[in-house]
C-alpha cells in the first residue's frame, strides 16, 4: 500500500475531511437544502407563539400552534432520521474499511488455542475450559508492548467475542497500547436468542526478553463447545499518533488505530468549519449592513 506508519496519519485525516464535507452537505440538504436549520427555526416561532397565546388565555391560537408544534416536530425527525442514516451507513462502511488498509497488521502472528493438555501448547490440562499455546520471541523482534488479543467464534466462523492483553518485550508501558473488547450483545441478538460470550485472555507473566516463550492462555464464559479460539499477535507494529499534549478530562495523548484518530480529526474539523463559517457569516453580515 502507497501509505505506512510514518505517514498514514494523513490519509485518515483526508477521509475526515471527506466525512465532515458529506455530513455538512447532508445535513443543509436533506429534506430540501437548508430545512433541517429552517424546521428548527420555525419550531422556535411557534414556540413562541404558543407561549404568548397561553399568557393571553387565546385558546384557539394556542391549539393551531401545538398543531403546528407537533407536525414540525415530526418533520423534523424525519429529516433527522435520514440524517442518521446517512451518518450510520459512512461510519460502518469506514468501520469496515479502516482494517483492511491500516499498516502495520501483515506481520501479525495468528494461532489457534487448543485445549488438548499438550505441553507443545503450553496447556496444562485437556478438557478443562483453558485454551492455550506457546509463541516464542523472535530475536529481531520489535521492542516494547505488544498485544495479544484472542477471537472467539462459533463453528460457522462467526465472530463472537474478543479481548485483549499486553505483554512487554525488554519495554514498553501500558500507555502504550490500547486493549479492546468487543462482544457480540446487542439487542437484536438477544431477540434472536443468542448468549453474549466473554473472553478472558492472559499470559504466564508480563515481561519477556528474547528468546523467552510466551504461554498464551484464555478461556470463554460460557463456554461455546463446538466454537473455536483464535489468537492474534501483534508485535507492537501498531498505527497510532501521539499528540503534542493531553486530551482535557480524559487525559489521553496517544490515540491508537485509524478509528480513533478518524473520530478526533472529525471532531477537530467539524469544530474548525463551525468556528470559520461562523466569523464569514459575521463578515458577511456587516458587509451588508
Amino acid at each position: 500500500m502507497f501509505f505506512d506508519l510514518s505517514n498514514y496519519w494523513m490519509f485518515v485525516l483526508s477521509i475526515a475531511a471527506i466525512y465532515v464535507a458529506i455530513y455538512t452537505y447532508a445535513q443543509n440538504n436533506v429534506g430540501g437544502k437548508g430545512r433541517l436549520k429552517s424546521i428548527q427555526l420555525e419550531i422556535r416561532d411557534v414556540q413562541k407563539k404558543m407561549s404568548d397565546a397561553a399568557k393571553n388565555k387565546q385558546e384557539k391560537e394556542v391549539n393551531d400552534a401545538i398543531s403546528q408544534n407537533w407536525k414540525l416536530t415530526g418533520e423534523l425527525m424525519s429529516v433527522q432520521m435520514k440524517l442518521f442514516g446517512v451518518v450510520i451507513v459512512l461510519l460502518l462502511g469506514l468501520a469496515f474499511f479502516f482494517p483492511y488498509v491500516e499498516p502495520g497488521m501483515a506481520d501479525d502472528v495468528h494461532m489457534a488455542l487448543f485445549d488438548d493438555g499438550l505441553a507443545s501448547h503450553c496447556d496444562a490440562k485437556a478438557g478443562d475450559g483453558n485454551f492455550s499455546n506457546c509463541y516464542k520471541l523472535p530475536e529481531g523482534g520489535k521492542r516494547g508492548a505488544w498485544v495479544i488479543d484472542v477471537h472467539l467464534y462459533s463453528s460457522s466462523n462467526e465472530s463472537l467475542s474478543k479481548n485483549g492483553t499486553a505483554i512487554y518485550y525488554e519495554g514498553g508501558n501500558a500507555s502504550d497500547v490500547w486493549l479492546q473488547s468487543t462482544v457480540q450483545s446487542g439487542l437484536l441478538d438477544g431477540f434472536m436468542g443468542k448468549v453474549p460470550h466473554f473472553i478472558s485472555p492472559s499470559t504466564d507473566k508480563a515481561n519477556y526478553t528474547t528468546g523467552e516463550t510466551v504461554a498464551i492462555r484464555a478461556s470463554a464464559a460460557p463456554p461455546l463447545p463446538s466454537g473455536r479460539l483464535e489468537a492474534v499477535i501483534n508485535s507492537g507494529t501498531f498505527f497510532y499518533v501521539d499528540l503534542p499534549f493531553s486530551i482535557p478530562l480524559i487525559n489521553i495523548r496517544r490515540i491508537i488505530g485509524s478509528y480513533g484518530l478518524f473520530i478526533f480529526s472529525v471532531f477537530l474539523l467539524s469544530m474548525l468549519y463551525s468556528i470559520i463559517k461562523a466569523v464569514y457569516d459575521n463578515v458577511s453580515k456587516k458587509k451588508v449592513s
